[in-house]
Formats: structure tokens, sequence, C-alpha cells
């Protein structure tokens, strides 16, 4: 076991990810990535993600920015959604994780077999029971926007997508450490969940 200092290597690393992550070049719009033969153009090997909004920001901060969730003994905890993110990022960031599959979980995210709406709002925004334990982007995107009838077409006109998937050595770990990272910096949405 090698058990010199790696905190250069770390930073070197965390650079190469901002490069390939955090440019608006490396955001692709996801009606680039599906293909009208039901293919998806994301690799399907281990990396991390985001979602990023890529629309009209004023749209994004007019939806709902308000949602109720279970906090510590169940207790109802309001939480808002606000114009947070850093100067660096190109986008608003909407959603971090990393996955063993990056291509299997960006379509997770999207049930792209569900046509119109797959969660439908509750009173008081209260967080509905989301179909899936994978879709928190299309969750997020149908609470936000709790009107529109076609919430997969609003995620192709208006998020983006980018990934890192260059993790060499102890990948499992900085795989790990890289989302507790950007979701630390990027502050998305739709990582906000339940505290227990």
């Amino acid at each position: 076991m090698n058990d010199r200092n790696c905190s250069g290597d770390v930073e070197i690393a965390w650079q190469s990810l901002v490069a390939a992550m955090l440019t608006s070049t490396s955001v692709r719009p996801v009606s680039t990535i599906l293909s009208t033969r039901n293919t998806i153009d994301v690799p399907s090997s281990a990396g991390v993600y985001a979602f990023w909004w890529v629309g009209s920001k004023t749209r994004l901060m007019q939806g709902n920015r308000h949602i109720v969730l279970k906090g510590p003994g169940g207790t109802p905890v309001d939480v808002s959604y606000h114009d947070w993110w850093p100067n660096d990022a190109p986008y608003p960031c909407l959603y971090v994780g990393k996955a063993t599959n990056l291509r299997r979980r960006f379509g997770q995210h999207l049930l792209r077999k569900t046509e119109g709406r797959a969660h439908h709002a509750k009173a008081g925004n209260e967080k509905a029971t989301p179909k899936t334990t994978s879709c928190q982007l299309r969750f997020g995107i149908e609470h936000v926007f709790p009107d529109e009838p076609a919430p997969l077409l609003l995620i192709q006109d208006a998020v983006g997508f980018s990934f890192y998937d260059e993790f060499s050595e102890n990948a499992i770990a900085e795989r790990f450490f890289a989302e507790d990272r950007l979701v630390g910096h990027l502050r998305p949405w739709f990582n906000i969940d339940s505290e227990r």
C-alpha cells in the first residue's frame, strides 16, 4: 500500500474533472444525447455526472422553488431552492451523481418510456413519492414545473449533461469523493433530500 501524501494528485485530478465537466462546452444538451433509434450517446463506463439547466434561467427561477421534505422524526421541513450556484458553474446545476454505468444511469433519470407526467404534484408542496429511486432529475423537473404536461420534452429542450469517467487509481473511492465535492461546490437543487 502506498501511504505517500496524495494531496497534489488530488488537486490535479480535481482540475481535470472541472475541465471535463464544468465548462459550457462540456455540457451537452440532452436532446443531442438521445437518438431517434432509442440509443443514448453516453459511455457505459463508471463515473460522476451532472445535469444542468441550460434553458432560460428566468423560467427556472419562476418555477415552484419550494418542497416540503420529511425532517428528523418525520417533521415537515419546507426547503426553498435559491439562485445559489457558484460563479464558475457554466449553468445552474440540477443534480450530481455517480454511477457504475453512466449510460444506464442517464436513462434511469429520464424515464423515457413514461409519457406525460410520471409524478403528480401533492398539496402544499409536499414531496410526492418518486416512481423509482433513480429518477431524481425527472422528479425534480416535474416538481419545479407542476403544470408542465410534457416534462420529457422540457428536459430535452432545457437540460444539459456532463460527466467525468477518467478515474484511474482507487476509482470507487475517488468517484465517491468527487461526487461529494461536486455537490458541495455546485449546490444542485435535486440533491437535497430528507434527513434521517
